[in-house]
């Protein structure tokens, strides 16, 4: 693991009223590749416990591959970087946090994007590695 940020208590965004989500950013160096990795954090997913059986509803945990270095994948199953990550405070804080001057490929630095979801509620919490 190269870096990870704190923990996150933010607000869901879509689906059905739930409560908080606390979030996390992890940056890595893998010698997977994309859909393998993604492949993992879903048996981890599976692992955990989690039962896929409402979009966007409350769930035991949720991994997501967010980039993949500078790479840009539109696959069955697989975008990278992932397709709303962009609206998201959750997303967005986390990693800007974890990897400073990241650049989301087509759409700029997390941080200006960042600005862009000011209204969304994210609260730091701790460091938590």
């Amino acid at each position: 693991m190269l870096a990870t940020s704190s923990l996150w208590e933010t607000a869901p965004v879509g689906g059905p009223p739930q409560g908080d989500f606390l979030n996390a950013v992890a940056v890595l160096h893998t010698v997977l590749g994309p859909r393998p990795l993604l492949d993992g954090c879903l048996e981890i997913e599976r692992s955990a416990g989690r039962e896929r059986r409402e979009r966007w509803g409350p769930r035991v945990l949720d991994l997501d591959l967010l980039l993949y270095s500078d790479a840009v994948i539109a696959a069955p199953g697989l975008q990278v970087p992932h397709p709303r990550m962009l609206d998201r405070r959750f997303v967005l804080a986390p990693l800007a946090e974890a990897w400073p001057g990241a650049v989301i490929p087509g759409h700029g630095p997390v941080e200006e994007l960042l600005e862009a979801v000011v209204d969304q509620r994210a609260r730091r919490l701790a460091d938590i590695w």
